[in-house]
């Protein structure tokens, strides 16, 4: 027994020094008065262009000057850009952020090329032990900002999910006030939202000036929900429940006892085509926004696939976060496991990736997200499935920089690479117009003109497995999920 209770303390001490433990800082990018990146090849993103060999002058965060014959200032840092191509920094219009991201999520991020960020995912009080609050990402956002930690910049920060079944009109109303007065100017909507309680949310949406965001619930027609003004959709499952014939029957709970992969092959197969595309067009002269995360449809459809499972990436996520991915896996294995229900997952994604041209041909701005684990190397993926769904390498840069800074109301400051712009900045050793798998051949990443030259980037990727592999930060999490009062509705 005295063996037992040394081996019980001795838990006990190392579960509290794991919690207590300073969390590590990321490395810090190169900090210099001015840059000179000479020889790239500027992507103009606006028409999918590049242009000739040039350089390109940052000083105080900005873009000071693009010439061929620009003279290098004296001091001024070189960057040898010959014979690389020099984009704006990518945008992941749906992430998520924890308490420890700082550690794993943000420069895993930022060593992907991304350095900005919509968040979608806010607290369910002021602080919460698990999820990144407010005043978190205010914080990390202007430390990116100024050089003194590894993070995208924060360009706009969602409230805790509208999700409780149980709330009423008057609950909404109170909460969208806690909500803005937090900081949030996005409203995220969620799948069991009543009917009324949506109505009140959009209204109150529209009379604080913030933004309805998110999934679309089940007890909302998808017309309804673009006739009230939500400003983004979310995800590629949007356009086969919103379109499905029999939408209203389903709404109603008529299909609730049918079998998942059942039901799915319904909708698949029951299509109101004429009226889809009326809801996209409507959403097209709103400039609302879909957002389709196909990678999200891409881990369903390979849920039965040892070798996608075994992710060599899966080194930069948390033992936590690949338990939940293994484990959401084997759920959706279990359900989909006869043989043509398999083909029903592959299907959903290959639907999904036709809603996608089809809202972009309609002139929808569909914009790049990922909302997954290991969620820098996925938007690459996403990037990909973009241009697999039919739209150009062009059309898909454009999608994850200047059009997702227009639909932020930021591309004055942000989204190409023009004299005035915050140097924002990702540079890459071959075409992504030609290829968009390039984009993954970082060679350098700049956020307000702070530098993170090759060897920069690799120590970012080095710290992230470092940290994914360390205790205390799996501890971190494990505490915050048991203690968060948000970890019911994850």
């Amino acid at each position: 027994m005295a063996r037992i209770g040394l081996v019980l303390t001795g838990l006990l001490l190392f579960l509290v020094a794991a919690l207590l433990w300073p969390p590590a800082n990321a490395p810090l990018p190169a900090r210099h008065a001015s840059l000179l990146i000479d020889g790239a090849r500027i992507i103009d993103v606006e028409s999918g262009t590049a242009g000739d060999p040039t350089r390109i002058l940052v000083r105080g965060g900005r873009i000071a000057a693009i010439a061929p014959d620009l003279a290098p200032p004296t001091g001024a840092h070189r960057v040898d850009a010959r014979g690389r191509w020099l984009m704006p920094g990518l945008w992941d219009m749906h992430s998520h952020s924890f308490k420890v991201s700082p550690q794993l999520h943000l420069p895993l991020q930022l060593a992907s090329g991304i350095t900005a960020v919509r968040d979608m995912m806010g607290c369910p009080e002021r602080t919460d032990p698990l999820l990144a609050c407010h005043a978190d990402k205010r914080r990390w956002s202007a430390a990116a900002a100024a050089g003194t930690m590894a993070s995208p910049r924060f360009i706009a920060d969602a409230s805790f999910y509208y999700e409780d079944p149980s709330l009423t009109p008057a609950t909404v109303k109170a909460r969208v006030a806690e909500d803005r007065a937090r900081g949030a100017r996005l409203l995220k909507v969620y799948n069991n939202l009543p009917l009324a309680a949506y109505r009140t949310l959009a209204g109150e949406a529209q009379a604080q000036g913030m933004s309805l965001v998110g999934h679309v619930p089940k007890a909302v027609p998808l017309a309804e929900a673009v006739a009230r003004g939500q400003r983004s959709f979310e995800h590629g499952r949007i356009f086969i429940e919103g379109c499905f014939a029999d939408a209203a029957r389903w709404r109603a709970g008529h299909y609730d006892k049918l079998p998942r992969p059942q039901l799915i092959a319904h909708m698949l197969g029951a299509r109101n085509r004429a009226g889809c595309e009326a809801i996209m067009g409507g959403m097209a002269a709103r400039n609302i926004a879909f957002v389709p995360t196909l990678v999200t449809r891409e881990e369903d459809a390979r849920a039965h696939d040892p070798a996608y499972l075994r992710d060599p990436r899966l080194v930069y996520a948390d033992p936590l976060s690949r338990w939940a991915f293994g484990d959401d896996a084997a759920g959706t294995a279990a359900i989909y496991a006869a043989p043509e229900d398999r083909a029903l997952l592959a299907g959903v994604l290959r639907q999904a990736q036709a809603d996608t041209l089809a809202a972009h041909r309609a002139g929808m701005p569909v914009l790049v997200g990922s909302d997954t684990i290991i969620a820098g190397p996925k938007f690459h993926d996403e990037m990909g499935l973009l241009v697999d769904s039919g739209l150009t390498p062009a059309e898909v840069l454009r999608a994850a920089t200047l059009d997702a800074a227009r639909f932020a109301g930021l591309d004055r400051d942000y989204g190409s690479v023009a004299v005035g712009k915050h140097a924002d900045l990702l540079l890459l050793d071959a075409d992504p117009l030609a290829d968009i798998g390039n984009s993954r051949r970082i060679a350098a990443v700049i956020l307000g003109g702070h530098l993170y030259d090759r060897g920069g980037v690799a120590a970012l990727l080095d710290f992230v497995r470092a940290q994914a592999a360390h205790p205390g930060n799996g501890i971190r999490l494990i505490w915050g999920f048991l203690t968060s009062p948000a970890s019911a509705d994850l």
